[in-house]
């Protein structure tokens, strides 16, 4: 599922041009990020700076959510919503 909306995001993003895609762009952002919340509310993760996060915060703490279960990347995850205050 995951996957399937970087998928979904990406190819949105290609297909798409000009003012188009900046609006499709904004709500493939909206879908990753309502996405992303739901994962961190089930981990019980804080979910209070999710709006300040870029993209590329997004796609790294739904790496780590893939990854195998470990504290590791709980911390990292934590990290990264620390620095997007």
């Amino acid at each position: 599922m995951k996957r399937t909306i970087a998928t979904i995001t990406t190819m949105a993003m290609l297909s798409l041009g000009g003012a188009g895609a900046s609006f499709a762009m904004q709500d493939e952002l909206n879908m990753l990020t309502g996405a992303l919340y739901n994962e961190l509310r089930s981990m019980d993760l804080p979910t209070d700076n999710i709006g300040n996060l870029s993209l590329a915060q997004i796609v790294q703490i739904q790496a780590f959510i893939n990854q195998e279960e470990g504290m590791g990347r709980i911390q990292q995850i934590k990290k990264i919503l620390n620095d997007a205050k």
